[in-house]
């Protein structure tokens, strides 16, 4: 439906011959610098993990990878539950810890991307929708950080009032043993060491996620500066909370589309720069998480098969 409404206002055509026009030399610097932005994400997932177990930067790059991959073919981000499932299954870890980790993980994303929108929200074009959602998710997330916070610090008083639940048997022991597990991945929460350098790593990884789309702008004639890109990542971002298509096809172009546009570029040109963008991603994130498979020995089946003995977390 979104990809319909991007293309319906613009010419198709043109915005094809935009690409064949391309400098595709400038296109391919976009690669060490996705790579880059990956490998930063790998770096601050093994800060994550460190309280739990200590893991290598080859390991968690590989997981991590997996997740997006399969965030890429199956909607809802699904691949997230898959990572977490597989990673601790290989690594010997509770898979509820694991995911702990990755939702900290995606907190730092958001609570980082949300400062920076602040950090440009005064310089930048951005739709009144776009302020009040952002506005919203500062207050939902600060209290989800908050919460976890004190689950993190008060970890068997919490595991008490689950304890203390009234519902049957059965089902408290497996809500008591996710819960346990879960709040063991939270550890992390009280290093403030290493809460500064996710917040760090975040930064520079949404700089990056910023940077490509400058360069790919430059690779259309396009001349965008850092700000602009850093403004188009945060639109592109907000698709994140509607529930799209596996890999956000459709939300993507449109939001990205609606952002340059928003700055003054022509639509046809905005569609190229942002489907350019996409589909250098999506190849990429293909890519090294098909190399990640290979290199960690996970078939298909194995990942296919993550639904089954659920409850031995």
């Amino acid at each position: 439906m979104l990809i319909y409404l991007t293309l319906r206002k613009i010419d198709f055509a043109k915005s094809l011959e935009l690409i064949k026009d391309a400098d595709f030399s400038i296109l391919l610097l976009v690669v060490p610098v996705y790579v880059s932005s990956y490998l930063l994400r790998a770096i601050r997932w093994r800060l994550l993990l460190m309280p739990i177990k200590k893991v290598s930067a080859g390991e968690s790059f590989s997981y991590m990878m997996l997740g997006f991959f399969m965030n890429n073919i199956l909607p809802l981000r699904i691949g997230e539950v898959i990572r977490a499932k597989v990673s601790g299954e290989r690594l010997g870890i509770s898979r509820s810890s694991a995911l702990a980790t990755i939702i900290v993980e995606r907190l730092f994303d958001i609570i980082t991307f949300i400062l920076l929108f602040f950090a440009i929200m005064f310089f930048m074009p951005f739709p009144m929708a776009i302020r009040k959602t952002f506005f919203i998710c500062a207050v939902v997330f600060g209290l989800v950080a908050v919460a976890f916070f004190i689950i993190a610090l008060n970890e068997r008083k919490f595991s008490g009032i689950i304890a203390k639940l009234p519902m049957p048997q059965k089902i408290k022991g497996f809500v008591y043993n996710f819960v346990e597990k879960f709040a063991s991945g939270l550890k992390v929460l009280k290093n403030s060491r290493i809460i500064s350098a996710n917040f760090l790593l975040s930064a520079a990884i949404w700089l990056a996620e910023g940077m490509v789309f400058v360069i790919v702008a430059y690779a259309f004639g396009i001349n965008l500066n850092l700000m602009g890109g850093i403004f188009t990542t945060i639109i592109i971002g907000v698709s994140a909370i509607i529930p799209t298509a596996p890999g956000h096809i459709g939300a993507y172009e449109f939001m990205g589309t609606t952002a340059l546009s928003a700055l003054g570029h022509p639509v046809e040109a905005a569609f190229a720069v942002v489907a350019t963008t996409h589909f250098l991603q999506m190849s990429l994130i293909f890519t090294l998480g098909f190399i990640g498979m290979l290199k960690e020995k996970i078939s298909m089946k194995d990942i296919f098969n993550f639904t089954k003995n659920i409850d031995n977390n």
